[in-house]
């Protein structure tokens, strides 16, 4: 019964952090201090533990509790319920293959990933253990075959020519959005127009980007058509065809008015995070409305995992930034 579930989250959407605790976050001196102000909420506990504090214990922490939410969720769903949420949750697993596709590409360490498998394990059939000692992307290509990635294949030949993982990362986006809106089609007609809307936000985002690779990056219009995830809201794919076709700046400000917001720090700035958070802005929007109108949907349980998933990013954004000593305010999702 989604009724259950929805009250259960309830009473869970009260350990979210509220705007004022994450901008009070962002004023942390160092990151010290940082860790100290979370030390009464819900990580705390994990904090404490913590021999040496630095942003990649954090990030652990952080990701251990978004875990544990999620779970929580899918334990307490069952039948159709819980058949989407494991699809849904599969973005862990994407968001895993994107940082060993990356970390490959750009020779980096493998510190933060391997803080990050272990606990993300539950919700992929992969062994990514195997994944990350691999000794190139085309050996990771090559493991994935007989999976449900095994169409990143299609965007092996836009790595080599572009020297870009991005094609690859678009293929594990698209294998994942058709795993979830099948997953979605099981789910009564009433839950499914308010969660289609939060994940077509995120469609759109991910499609409006990859129709500005050939003016941002120089892609072949044609082959940058191929990469487009096949599932459409307001953005419709002739209006992504112009763009690409046209790599025209004002084309592109003109049929992207819908989320002039995301595309401006792009086309302005070349500024990737800025544009993504701006997506997460509209996305934690709309998250709030369904919690308004829904309370006692199955909806409402995926608003509230949106949330959560909106709070880690916060958090580990503003773990590292401080750190760093730079600026988090700017980067907030609130």
């Amino acid at each position: 019964m989604p009724e259950y579930l929805a009250v259960r989250c309830h009473g869970l959407k009260t350990h979210l952090l509220p705007n004022q605790a994450i901008e009070a976050l962002a004023s942390s001196k160092n990151i010290k201090e940082f860790a100290d102000v979370l030390a009464s909420t819900d990580y705390g506990d994990k904090i404490r533990e913590l021999k040496e504090i630095d942003a990649y214990a954090l990030e652990e922490i952080f990701t251990n509790e978004l875990i544990k939410r999620y779970n929580y969720v899918v334990n307490a769903s069952s039948n159709a319920m819980q058949d989407f949420l494991k699809a849904y949750a599969k973005r862990f697993e994407v968001q895993s293959l994107t940082r060993i596709l990356r970390s490959k590409a750009f020779k980096t360490s493998s510190k933060d990933i391997k803080s990050f498998l272990p606990l993300i394990q539950s919700f992929s059939s992969l062994n990514l253990d195997k994944l990350i000692e691999a000794e190139s992307i085309e050996r990771i290509i090559e493991f994935l075959k007989g999976t449900p990635y095994s169409k990143i294949v299609k965007g092996l030949d836009l790595y080599q020519k572009y020297n870009s993982v991005l094609p690859l990362e678009i293929q594990l986006k698209k294998v994942y959005y058709e795993m979830v809106f099948e997953a979605l089609e099981m789910l009564p007609s009433e839950d499914q127009k308010e969660i289609r809307e939060l994940l077509g936000i995120e469609v759109d985002a991910a499609n409006c980007f990859t129709a500005l690779a050939p003016l941002l990056y120089g892609y072949a219009p044609e082959l940058t058509k191929q990469l487009l995830i096949p599932f459409f809201f307001k953005i419709p794919f002739s209006s992504l065809k112009e763009v690409i076709e046209s790599k025209s700046l004002h084309t592109a400000l003109t049929l992207f008015k819908s989320y002039e917001n995301f595309i401006k720090p792009l086309l302005e700035k070349g500024d990737e995070a800025l544009a993504e958070i701006n997506i997460l802005k509209l996305l934690k929007r709309k998250a709030e409305e369904i919690m308004l109108k829904f309370n006692i949907e199955f909806a409402y349980a995926i608003a509230y995992l949106t949330l959560c998933e909106i709070e880690w990013k916060n958090l580990i954004l503003i773990a590292f930034l401080t750190q760093q000593n730079l600026e988090a305010k700017q980067y907030l999702i609130i």
